[in-house]
This record gives structure tokens, C-alpha cells and sequence, in this order.
């Protein structure tokens, strides 16, 4: 597979996002590179949540130009749906793939990967976490979900490729089209969610995005919430 990364793979990091930081460092010109652990020790996810990364897990930061720092937010909808596609070549469609606002990947309506987006001078990192070959409780691994095992470097080489193809369409054709595809499959749309802000939480009707990716909650005396920032409870 030819791709446009450099991958630089290491058998143990704190944290692939902390790696990617003193790679920008050191790195006077940075191509699109990705940084993968196969082990990650003090790995995090949004909000500063840990994230635990069982051996045989996909642990991966990927670095590229931040571009206009005002549309940043939509790069996390792109990742979601390069990973969408990536495990949607290894699901059949006897499980279900959702995306759960604002960055997880749910299979059978149990979390599978993580997305965690910050940025370092003129660098983006997308950090994300797979679930490959095992999970915490009440998550889920594909291994689970296959019944086979799952090497990391093909599955990040096919999950670059995604990102590749997907940047393409976004420099072409804007945020709309992954908006929607992201939509086709996002959990709970039009369904009853909770929303909790770091001051208030509100409850309602997952009613879809505002143009730019934030939440359009349906509040139950009928007034329009829209959620820029949240932790979201399905159901």
C-alpha cells in the first residue's frame, strides 16, 4: 500500500500525543507523519480522561497542518469517518457502526475507538485509540467482533489511506459531504440524549449538527440548545 505518511512506530510511549509534541519540536520540517505505540503507558482522551491501551491496541497520533484554526472541530468529524470506513472493511453488516458525537465509534452500541484532536504550533494531532484486540468493561474490541486477530501496522496503514482520501474531499469539496456521512450513521439521531456542560446539564432530542458540527439539541419546552462542547449520555 502506498501512502503519504511517514509512520514511525515504537514499541512503548507515555503518550503518542506528548511523542508527536517533541517530534514538532526537534523536527524543523515535518511531512504528514503518524506516530503509533504498541504499548502506550499515560495515554489520555478528551477532556483529560485516561484511555487505557491493552497490548495489540491501535494507539496513533497523526500530525499534519492545522490550516484555518476556526474549522478544526470539523477534522475530528473526519477522522470519525476515516474510521468509520476502516472498520467497516473489517465489520460485516451483522454488527452496527455508529458514531457518537463528539468522538467516539461505538460497535453494538459499545465504544471501540476514541478521537482526541489538539494543537501544537502550526501542527494538528489527531490522536486516536482502537480497541483491536481487547477492551475495558463495558467496551467492545474488534477481535470480539471478528474472531480474529488483528495486526496494528495493516490496520493503521489502511486507516491513513482513509485519511488520505478523505482530506482530498475536504480541500475539494468542504465540510457538507463528511457532515452528512457522519450523520448517516450517528447514534441516537432523533433520540432522547443528556448533555453535560461543565456548569449546567440539559436533556432533549438529538435533533442533528449545525453546520459546523455542533450539537442541535431539542430541549423539551421546544427551544433549539446548540452544544459546541459536551460529554453526551445516550439514551
Amino acid at each position: 500500500m502506498s501512502l503519504s505518511w511517514q509512520i514511525l512506530q515504537f514499541e512503548e510511549l507515555a503518550s503518542t500525543q506528548d511523542a508527536a509534541r517533541e517530534h514538532i519540536a526537534r523536527t524543523p520540517e515535518i511531512s504528514k507523519t503518524a506516530i503509533l505505540a504498541k504499548r502506550q503507558t499515560a495515554g489520555r482522551g478528551r477532556a483529560g480522561n485516561g484511555w487505557e491501551t491493552c497490548d495489540g491496541n491501535l494507539a496513533m497520533t497523526v500530525i499534519c497542518p492545522a490550516g484555518d484554526l476556526a474549522a478544526i472541530g470539523q477534522l475530528s468529524f473526519l477522522a470519525a469517518v476515516a474510521l468509520h470506513r476502516t472498520l467497516d472493511e473489517y465489520i460485516d453488516e451483522s454488527h452496527t457502526i455508529q458514531n457518537k458525537w463528539p468522538n467516539d465509534l461505538l460497535v453494538d452500541g459499545r465504544k471501540i475507538a476514541g478521537i482526541l484532536l489538539e494543537v501544537e504550533k502550526e501542527h494538528l494531532l489527531i490522536g486516536m485509540g482502537v480497541n483491536l484486540a481487547a477492551a475495558p468493561p463495558e467496551r467492545i474490541a474488534l477481535k470480539e467482533v471478528t474472531g480474529e486477530e488483528i495486526e496494528v501496522l495493516p490496520f493503521a496503514e489502511v486507516l491513513l489511506a482513509n485519511l488520505d482520501v478523505l482530506q482530498n474531499e475536504y480541500a475539494q469539496e468542504g465540510f457538507p459531504a463528511i457532515r452528512e456521512e457522519w450523520l448517516d450513521h450517528a447514534a441516537s439521531l432523533h433520540g432522547r440524549i443528556r448533555a453535560r456542560l461543565p456548569s449546567a446539564v440539559f436533556e432533549g432530542i438529538f435533533e442533528g449538527l449545525e453546520a459546523d458540527g455542533a450539537l442541535r439539541l431539542r430541549l423539551d419546552n421546544g427551544d433549539i440548545k446548540v452544544i459546541h462542547s459536551a460529554e453526551v449520555f445516550l439514551g
